[in-house]
């Protein structure tokens, strides 16, 4: 039985993994994650029949403790001896890689979800530039999660021309459309969702659903949702997800979040669909992205998206027919957008039916799941031959 090692930053990783660890498990594979710790991975290896093994990764650089943990990863490679090693994310995947590179690990998989050095400058970025090429460099492949990610890292050299591949049309673990679906135990939930956070039928939702942190654009959202405020409008902003202090937002962010009663705050929540069920639109005003799953839950439950003109984005929604993109930090262009949306029912309509055959179409999971198995088995059989 080939074994195969997932490495991950966080539990909240696990929204990357639901479904394939099992769907390689079902098809022969032992898998074993290497993630850091939380309830969302713990229960997600548990269900999936998946070894866990867990590391507290730190986001910032912290060269003792990195040097720790590659030591220690060294020794996790060491004992459970994979056949493939597939990791992703900016630090976990960089100490995964080095440590794979410096035991001789065959089949080194580094999965390039976005590029953390495009928001960061000075000596921070240029380290993270740095460590972004090693892990690309280092790998037997690169696999992007979007093709216009792709096409960007390679206009950066972070990933030579040639060696990154697309799996279908991106995405890292594609969409269950059976889950992500308007069915009537998903409306029932939203329905008492909807009397408990107190939205009444005439109000314009716009909902984020995501970290909350300065690379997400979270002030760019609160600046243009202030604007539709202003003109009078009747619109709620309903905001799902977790603050990162590691990437703070601003504290008059934070004071607008936690009092205004124009908001709904419930914070991080695990079943995140009947959220989407009561959206009139869903934003995405990030900075940086490598392909962001959220705008393909939404549109799979029939719902719009407006999103920043970045790589991934524009793979994520088809502009001006499932949703629409924006030009990156250009409040004055999303509220006015969100204005068009909210003054043309039969637009928001529309592009919410378009996004459900553009999901069915290109991101179904299994198409994900299939093109990576093809890949996984092609490299198990070349080693045979070797």
């Amino acid at each position: 039985m080939p074994k195969i090692l997932i490495g991950v930053s966080s539990s909240f990783c696990a929204n990357f993994l639901k479904g394939q660890v099992s769907f390689l498990v079902q098809k022969g594979f032992n898998v074993v994650i290497v993630s850091g710790p939380g309830e969302e991975i713990s229960m997600l290896a548990k269900a999936e029949q998946a070894k866990l093994i867990t590391i507290p990764f730190t986001k910032k650089i912290t060269p003792f403790k990195d040097l720790v943990q590659l030591i220690r990863i060294v020794r996790i490679l060491r004992r459970e001896n994979p056949d493939i090693i597939n990791a992703g994310n900016p630090k976990s995947g960089f100490l995964i890689m080095l440590a794979a590179w410096l035991t001789q690990r065959k089949n080194r998989i580094f999965t390039l979800h976005g590029l953390l050095s495009d928001t960061k400058k000075g000596i921070a970025g240029a380290i993270i530039t740095l460590t972004e090429k090693i892990s690309c460099g280092i790998a037997h492949k690169v696999v992007v999660v979007s093709p216009s990610l792709k096409e960007h890292a390679e206009k950066r050299k972070i990933v030579k021309p040639g060696k990154g591949l697309v799996i279908e049309k991106g995405s890292c673990n594609g969409i269950d459309v059976e889950v992500f679906s308007r069915n009537e135990a998903v409306l029932h939930k939203a329905a008492l969702l909807k009397k408990e956070w107190g939205i009444r039928e005439n109000e314009f939702v716009i909902g984020f659903i995501g970290r909350l942190s300065k690379d997400k654009g979270i002030d760019i959202l609160f600046q243009s949702f202030n604007a539709l405020a202003n003109k009078q409008l009747n619109a709620r902003l309903l905001i799902v997800g977790p603050v990162i202090e590691e990437n703070p937002v601003a504290d008059t962010i934070l004071h607008q979040l936690y009092h205004d009663e124009r908001i709904i705050y419930p914070g991080k929540l695990y079943d995140v669909v009947p959220v989407y069920a009561l959206l009139d639109v869903l934003v995405l005003p990030s900075l940086r992205e490598g392909f962001p799953n959220v705008l393909l839950e939404a549109a799979a439950m029939e719902i719009p998206s407006l999103a920043s003109d970045i790589p991934g984005c524009r793979d994520a929604i088809a502009h001006k027919y499932s949703g629409e993109l924006f030009t990156l930090g250009d409040v004055d262009m999303l509220a006015g957008k969100l204005e068009e949306l909210y003054r043309d029912p039969l637009k928001k309509k529309r592009y919410g039916a378009n996004g459900v055959m553009y999901v069915k179409e290109n991101f179904s999971n299994k198409k994900i799941w299939n093109g990576l198995l093809e890949m996984y088995n092609a490299l198990l059989e070349k080693n045979k031959l070797l």
